[in-house]
């Protein structure tokens, strides 16, 4: 039996270096949103902040081995599980775009500038910016 992607709203842990653990919570669109808040127990995730540190597109490999630890589902006033816009530039013209809800739309440099690029990241990629962010804070 093959692995699933865990659905919208399902909370993930990512062990860190330093025996800590991240917690993401699981959008639509291969999205994770990571809580701003670390824990050395793996079964205590933040469920109900909305401190996230950073949403961004995760790979297949990667959130399928993961552990599920929790459901943080999501409210009627959550955009019913779309994760917040991104922003690609194009690297042949320049020109940005606004990705959201699976959809793309033209913007301007400044409106781009204020959001996550979009990307798909692996796990050892995640585990070093997390724990760069996570050993920031108290």
């Amino acid at each position: 039996m093959t692995k699933q992607r865990p659905k919208p709203g399902a909370v993930i842990r990512l062990a860190l270096p330093d025996g800590r653990f991240a917690f993401g919570r699981v959008y639509r669109d291969a999205t994770v949103c990571w809580y701003g808040d670390a824990g050395f127990d793996p079964d205590s995730p933040p469920i109900g902040s909305r401190d996230f540190l950073f949403c961004t597109g995760v790979s297949d490999d990667a959130v399928k081995g993961w552990t599920v630890c929790g459901l943080d589902p999501f409210q009627p006033d959550e955009d019913d599980g779309w994760p917040p816009p991104t922003s690609v530039r194009d690297p042949i013209t320049g020109r940005f775009k606004i990705y959201y809800r699976g959809a793309m739309r033209e913007a301007d440099e400044a409106e781009a500038a204020t959001l996550e690029p979009a990307a798909v990241w692996d796990e050892h990629h995640l585990v070093g910016r997390l724990a760069d962010l996570l050993s920031e804070s108290p």
